[in-house]
């Protein structure tokens, strides 16, 4: 891809940044992407036996040794075999085709991310010339326009996100551990929904998401009905098409040129056949910000609703009543990890204040609406099925200078959680969360008043300055306590209560000037395959050992024995390079990635700073058994 070339409004990479595989068959074999299995019960209700339908699509340049023969095998969670057949031609002379019936199967779902494998066999002239291994998960999934996404027989909401490509010290080129640790970090926030967000998304995302438990909404790049796009959109479903957790496909994003016209509804038609003719068992869906009622709306099995400020949800469910309805984006709370006042350049405040896109059409009236207040909107109404929050992690473009990082997301670009992470995780996860912003360590005068916010799914919360209590409060649900403190240094803690007994608390102290840097890597072991990385912190800490949120310092690092991929802070205005060997801090925080050489042993990692003392943290390195890798 050449990126000299305007593509999206966003940076979409250049070059070669994916896995790039040679492949070497037999002249029988099964063909690319030529492997389709997906599960059905009764009334797809998901009770009792499942049906597993297995297909392989052949390539046969020459039979030689005689007609070929197909033969399925299915593998359970724990790779025992649990059902075979031996395939039958299908509807074409390449397709052979299998059912399989599982009687007590264990379905996939966010919470039991359960995967079997399906073997296809290939033999040919008496001997095995191909053989592919197929994970796939078991599970239903269906919209209804009143009671939202159904997924194995429940009603479902998703809570996702919205995602592009790119991490900081990398760009596009993301290294799959990266790619696993960005699905974690949102698992950890709450989410359970991930739009791939405008493109199709490296295949090793997919399979994050059906082994971490992530419903994805993919997403096509491009939208038109010419030979070329709709070819791009059929190799897109085959290679996708196995992956338990894809819940539906959306076949782009504000087309705002057509979305709403006779001429749009006829290319999403058209696409849409290409979707349901290759996979009969997804819905589609396309991102609208307006035209809703008109243009793609007949053509899409659910109605895909961006922000609420070109419409009114309330009166297009009146008017459709039975249209399923999915909110595919909202929120773009501009927020910058750290900055809660002061002096700092041109940058969003850590408070979600501004509610930028998310504004809705209420009673008549356009209102902003901050993360909090469109949570509770969407909340209110069960017939949306979704919530794809824009974005859950920062990215690259639709910025303005000299920013050149859009911060937008819930995380920034090295994947450090913003303040807004713990409102997500307070109000879609299950674990008791209690957490005060700001950091308490204040460029503002002892005296002056600073806002302090509580996010917690808590009932209650009591805020305390030095021990001394400021007061007890009722946190309103989907909601956060707040109190206005005049700032003194030291200790701001929280306490959290459900049902009048204390469950949790919490503490933010005053730190002091940084005296050494501290490297925190997420892993110390990698495999020695070229590929492997560790993400390390790198913070500045006082003499007490406490991070300092203030420091800036200029850190220089050292790598022996592996590679110093790239570096990040986070910092939304940084024009510095990701590939250099040093990186201010922002905010207290800096990363270094590290890549592992393809030899086992040891890489260490220094990082110092003038006036401060330096750290060095050590990697070990073991020998990797992959062999997809050339020499």
């Amino acid at each position: 891809m050449d990126a000299s070339k305007f593509e999206g409004w966003f940076y979409e990479g250049a070059g070669i940044y994916r896995h790039v595989w040679l492949e070497k068959t037999e002249p029988v074999h099964i063909a690319h992407d030529g492997v389709f299995v997906y599960s059905q019960f009764k009334d797809n209700v998901p009770v009792g036996p499942a049906d597993i339908h297995a297909q392989a699509t052949l390539d046969a340049s020459s039979a030689g040794g005689g007609t070929p023969t197909v033969a399925f095998q299915i593998l359970d969670p724990d790779g025992k075999p649990v059902a075979q057949a031996q395939a039958s031609p299908g509807q074409d002379s390449a397709t052979e085709q299998a059912v399989m019936t599982l009687p007590a199967p264990q379905l996939w779902s966010p919470e039991t991310p359960k995967l079997y494998t399906l073997v296809t066999t290939v033999q040919s002239g008496g001997q095995t010339v191909d053989e592919v291994k197929t994970p796939f998960g078991i599970r239903t999934v269906a919209f209804d326009a009143n009671k939202g996404f159904i997924l194995n027989g429940k009603p479902t909401f998703i809570n996702g996100t919205c995602n592009h490509q790119d991490f900081a010290g990398v760009g596009v080129a993301v290294p799959d551990r990266i790619q696993y640790d960005r699905v974690a970090r949102l698992k950890e926030m709450g989410a359970n929904g991930f739009r791939t967000a405008h493109n199709v998304p490296a295949p090793v995302v997919l399979d994050d998401c059906d082994q971490l438990g992530m419903l994805v909404l993919d997403e096509n790049r491009r939208m038109d009905s010419s030979p070329q796009t709709l070819d791009e959109l059929k190799r897109m479903i085959l290679r996708d098409r196995n992956h338990p957790s894809i819940f539906a496909w959306s076949l782009g994003n504000e087309e705002v040129d057509i979305q709403g016209t006779p001429a749009g509804g006829a290319v999403a038609a058209a696409m849409a056949k290409v979707v349901h003719d290759l996979d009969p068992t997804r819905p589609t869906t396309a991102a609208m910000n307006f035209g809703w009622g008109k243009g793609f709306t007949d053509s899409l099995d659910v109605i895909g609703l961006n922000y609420t400020r070109n419409g009114d949800p309330d009166k297009f469910h009146a008017a459709f009543p039975n249209k399923p309805i999915m909110n595919t984006e909202t929120g773009s709370s501009l927020t910058t990890r750290g900055v809660y006042g002061g002096a700092r350049g041109h940058y969003s405040l850590a408070y979600d204040r501004q509610g930028t896109h998310s504004n809705v059409l209420i009673t008549g009236v356009k209102k902003n609406l901050t993360a909090e207040e469109w949570e509770q909107y969407y909340a209110a109404r069960p017939w949306i099925s979704s919530v794809f929050i824009w974005t859950g992690f920062d990215y690259r473009g639709e910025n303005h200078w000299p920013s050149v990082i859009a911060s937008m997301g819930a995380i920034d670009l090295c994947g450090f959680p913003k303040d807004l992470f713990y409102y997500f995780q307070s109000a879609w996860g299950t674990k008791p969360v209690l957490h005060l912003l700001p950091d308490w360590t204040s460029s503002v005068k002892p005296g002056e008043n600073i806002d302090v916010v509580c996010y917690t799914n808590c009932e209650e919360a009591e805020l305390f300055l030095n021990g001394t209590s400021l007061g007890r409060q009722t946190v309103p649900k989907l909601g956060h306590a707040e109190w206005h403190v005049p700032y003194a240094p030291g200790t701001l803690s929280a306490k959290g209560y459900v049902g009048g007994q204390q469950t949790i608390e919490t503490k933010v102290e005053t730190a002091g000037a940084p005296v050494a840097i501290q490297l925190v890597p997420d892993r110390t072991t990698l495999q020695a395959d070229g590929q492997d990385v560790s993400l390390v912190t790198v913070e500045a800490v006082d003499d007490q050992g406490r991070m300092t949120p203030l420091a800036d310092n200029l850190v220089h690092f050292h790598v022996d024995g592996g590679t110093l991929l790239g570096v990040g802070n986070g910092d939304p205005n940084s024009h510095d390079l990701d590939t250099a060997d040093q990186r201010p801090l922002f905010s207290g925080l800096a990363q270094a990635i590290i890549q592992a050489p393809r030899q086992a042993g040891t890489i260490t990692l220094t990082a110092d700073s003038p006036g401060l003392t330096s750290a060095t943290v050590t990697i070990s390195t073991q020998p990797s058994s992959s062999q997809n890798i050339l020499p």
